[in-house]
């Protein structure tokens, strides 16, 4: 009896606090419209709505580069070894990773190390980016030339004593380094201005093996940067460029490799014992290129089943 009379009490309507001239008050203002927001705090509510509505926080944008370009600026960003500070670029350095790096295995390696670049390009040729273009990297161990210049890693085919870059790698590179002489510097590239590391502080990098191509490479971001100059913004291309007869030996793993395997067996010259392991360059991609290369007309040594590039254009191999 002693509870449920203290549940009936519970469940009595108490009396409001304040007295009847309060309740009439809350009666007239209980439909009354909040407060507007102004000034910076409206401006910072309509940001923050956008963002919601895009799905997070904004992305901090890479170049507009007529090629993919695989974003790691925010994630860089992240580790604290960069300088946000923007200055006029004059140059740019080429480097090598000192070991055969994904994209995000040079990521992995800033994170711990005090050290960034502007660019990265991998085994394939594809490009990545970890710093904005007009911002100070930690790149080449000298004030000035991480003020100047615009640094841009590449992936080793082989480690020391040669630390060889493939040649989809430093081609790629030096492509890039002529769109950016074009559309960020504004010099055509020279051996005045398209350095390796070692031009800023002693170190072998980017080692032997790129000081004995560097003719070739300033050639390449010279015709680079003329076609730039030259051409109007082009559309993006949806299939991979040629990268080169030597990117294709046994054992190169790659998504390039992949892609082909895939468009190959599309076009019906599939002489693959099996189809695992599709990214593996071995003895069944060597077949069925053959077979492809035959069926464009090719024959003798120029069916042998290495890639050249009018066979690979016509294959027309996806971007991946």
């Amino acid at each position: 009896m002693e509870g449920l009379r203290h549940a009936r009490e519970e469940l009595r309507p108490r009396r409001r606090e304040g007295g009847p001239r309060e309740d009439r008050h809350r009666r007239r203002t209980r439909h009354r419209q909040p407060r507007r927001p102004s000034g910076k705090r409206l401006h910072r509510l309509r940001r923050a709505r956008g963002r919601e509505r895009c799905g997070g926080p904004e992305v901090t944008a890479t170049i507009a580069y007529d090629r993919p370009v695989s974003n790691f600026i925010d994630k860089l960003s992240a580790t604290g070894h960069v300088t946000h500070k923007s200055y006029k670029k004059t140059s740019v350095t080429l480097h090598h990773n000192g070991g055969r790096l994904s994209h995000q295995g040079v990521l992995n390696v800033w994170k711990t190390r005090p050290a960034s670049a502007h660019f990265d390009v991998d085994a394939s040729g594809a490009v990545a980016q970890y710093v904005k273009v007009n911002e100070y990297a930690w790149a080449v161990g000298d004030t000035v030339g991480n003020q100047r210049t615009i640094s841009i890693e590449m992936a080793n085919e082989t480690l020391a004593p040669a630390w060889q870059v493939s040649e989809p790698t430093w081609k790629n590179s030096a492509r890039l380094a002529g769109w950016l002489f074009a559309k960020v510097i504004g010099e055509r590239p020279s051996t005045g201005n398209l350095f390796y590391h070692h031009h800023w502080s002693s170190t072998a990098c980017a080692g032997p093996h790129m000081d004995t191509l560097y003719d070739k490479v300033l050639a390449a971001a010279q015709e680079a940067y003329d076609h730039f100059k030259a051409s109007h913004p082009v559309r993006v291309s949806n299939t991979e460029p040629f990268p080169g007869a030597s990117f294709f030996h046994t054992g190169r793993k790659s998504p390039i490799i992949a892609a082909m395997h895939h468009r190959l067996v599309a076009k019906g010259c599939d002489l693959y014992q099996s189809h695992a392991n599709a990214d593996v360059w071995g003895p069944g991609d060597v077949k069925s290129y053959a077979a492809w290369q035959t069926k464009l007309g090719y024959d003798g040594a120029a069916a042998n089943g290495t890639p050249g590039e009018t066979s690979w254009d016509k294959l027309q191999v996806p971007n991946v």
